[in-house]
Order: C-alpha cells, then structure tokens, then sequence
C-alpha cells in the first residue's frame, strides 16, 4: 500500500503544543505550523490539517510519534498543569 502526501497549505501555529504521553504524565512541545495535507492511497484522496514541530534540523509532523496524543493550545495545557501541580500539593498536605 503506498501513500502519496502533498502539503497543500500552511498556517501558523502560534500559541498552540502538541501534547505527548511520557511516563504516566503529559509533555508538551511548541508547534511550528499546521498543515492541510492531500493523502493519496490506493487511489482514494483525503486532506487532513496534520500538526508540525521542529524535529532536529527540520519541520517534521508532531502526529507520527508514537507518544502523541494530541493537539492543544498553550495556555489550556498550562491551566491542566497548574490544576494537577495544586491537586498534588493538596495530597501531599492531606498525607
């Protein structure tokens, strides 16, 4: 099965993390842009807006690493995080 992908369009992603599992908790890395790509596949055609972060001396896609999760905005990734730091605070004082 081959797949042919086509970056048709791009936009900026400023502001906006690609979230990844690590370790039973949660990491984020910046994106750089989001991507409308044409996928062709057995002469099916799609378009999906897949997220891009910078991997090593490029602009790869943040969706093809097995640890991705998903895409969100900054500031809400932040509030989560500030939401488990003082439910965890909360449990250490309760101990």
């Amino acid at each position: 099965m081959s797949t042919q992908e086509t970056i048709i369009q791009i936009m900026p992603a400023t502001g906006w993390v690609a979230v990844y599992g690590e370790d039973g908790g949660e990491s984020a890395e910046a994106l750089v842009c989001f991507a409308l790509v044409e996928s062709v596949a057995n002469g099916a055609t799609r378009r999906d807006v897949r997220p891009m972060r910078v991997d090593g001396k490029g602009i790869g896609f943040a969706d093809v690493e097995p640890s991705f999760l998903r895409v969100e905005e900054l500031a809400e990734f932040e509030e989560e995080d500030e939401e488990d730091e003082d439910e965890e605070e909360e449990e250490d004082a309760e101990a």
